[in-house]
């Protein structure tokens, strides 16, 4: 295997480089909040909102607010939350927009309405995304950038791909970009993110993640049986997309965090998404 370079300057440097970075003709690192994506699943019986991020439990938040939609249908379809997916899901279309302009004109979004998002840690994001995306699923001819199965390759044309369109402000949300692009670009954080509840991921499903979020759902006087359901079906097992126990990943995120000029790009592509959503920059970062 070909060594990698070495990163461009000093990692214990970066943070103050990427504070300085605001001229869209010399980018650094990514600014936050640019208005690219916002898809949320609803539930009016209990007045809760997800908005979901992909390779952010969107998956699995879908189906629990399908399920949520409608708690008779969903169990009587034999459906369950861990096996719902985007292509077949069961409330395809029914309780899902893609704006909060959309949401407010079919909902009254009073001060009783609960808003959640579910963020990830940058890297774990990244790593997920990669491995599902652009080896164990590729889509379409030249996927993820061209690269293939290079994460080098993918990981330096897709930070070059966003500082791009920043500068000519056109972002035509292609399938690599929806998976990839920050998290703070997501779910009109630019104008909202004063009424989110924003839950952090964790890839332990029965753990302290499962119990934070039951506590938002409880707030909403969310029956207890209605809790139970999702707690048991949660405590199966991991949707089909689930990355963390793999060999291959394993494997690319020794490869990824053993090279200072991998996680320099990572940390130039979410310096903000560390930042806002309070996750510790990679080891030597500062």
């Amino acid at each position: 295997m070909e060594p990698l370079p070495a990163p461009s300057y000093n990692p214990n440097e970066i943070s103050q480089i990427c504070k300085r970075s605001a001229d869209k003709e010399d980018l650094t690192c990514i600014p936050g909040f640019i208005p690219f994506e916002a898809k949320y699943v609803i539930s009016p019986r209990y007045k809760i909102a997800t908005c979901s991020i992909q390779k952010s439990m969107s998956t699995v938040m879908r189906g629990i607010m399908c399920y949520l939609f409608n708690e008779t249908r969903f169990k009587d379809a034999g459906r369950q939350i861990l096996k719902e997916t985007h292509g077949v899901r069961f409330c395809a279309n029914k309780n899902e927009y893609t704006s909060s302009n959309q949401k407010r004109a079919k909902f009254n979004l009073t001060g009783d309405w609960r808003l959640l998002m579910i963020s990830r840690d940058p890297v774990d994001r990244f790593l997920s995304g990669f491995l599902d995306k652009c080896i164990r699923k590729p889509q379409g001819a030249g996927f993820c950038n061209g690269c293939g199965r290079n994460m080098t390759c993918f990981l330096i044309t897709e930070y070059d791909r966003i500082k791009r369109q920043i500068r000519v402000n056109k972002f035509p949300r292609t399938f690599d970009d929806q998976h990839f692009f920050p998290q703070t670009w997501r779910c009109d954080l630019d104008k909202e993110r004063h009424r989110y509840n924003v839950l952090r991921y964790s890839s332990d499903a029965s753990g302290s993640f499962l119990n934070e979020l039951l506590a938002q759902l409880k707030a909403q006087k969310i029956p207890d049986e209605t809790l139970k359901f999702i707690r048991d079906q949660l405590s199966e097992g991991r949707t089909i997309h689930s990355t963390v126990d793999s060999d291959a990943r394993k494997f690319l995120e020794k490869r990824l965090r053993g090279s200072p000029f991998l996680m320099e790009h990572i940390v130039r592509m979410f310096y903000t998404d560390f930042q806002y959503f309070n996750y510790s920059l990679p080891s030597g970062f500062h």
